[in-house]
């Protein structure tokens, strides 16, 4: 978790919106395909206590995804169903195709800039 919220911060500095948002799924992609077995063996890991350096690194990860979902104008009441929503979409991509769960169609990469497009547009405040 550490390693991931190392590589995620890095590149949403200086970024808001939907270039903070791809540049987040790119590197936790990239982290996630590179590293599957350190990023599962942190999936569903109980925090032994408030000093748990797992929790530190998680807090992090967590902020920095909240970080990125700051420019779309989120109520604060709405950030932690954002966050889960990022995150689960993001996880759930990138842990199949570590898998190798896409070997039906070589175009992963066009499909997961379409997923970046389609979370983009749902975070944005509707208009009218």
């Amino acid at each position: 978790m550490t390693e991931l919220g190392d590589v995620i911060r890095d590149v949403i500095l200086g970024r808001s919106g939907a270039d903070a948002l791809a540049a987040l799924a790119r590197a936790m992609r990239s982290y996630v395909t590179a590293h599957p077995g350190r990023y599962t063996a942190t999936v569903g890991a109980e925090f032994v206590g408030p000093d748990d350096p797992l929790l530190a690194a998680s807090t992090r990860v967590i902020e920095t995804l909240a970080a990125a979902l700051r420019g779309y104008g989120i109520a604060q009441s709405d950030m932690v169903h954002a966050i889960r929503t990022l995150r689960c979409t993001l996880h759930g991509f990138a842990v199949l195709q570590a898998g190798q769960a896409f070997q039906w169609s070589p175009d992963a990469d066009e499909s997961f800039e379409w997923l970046i497009g389609f979370v983009d547009r749902g975070l944005r405040p509707a208009s009218g």
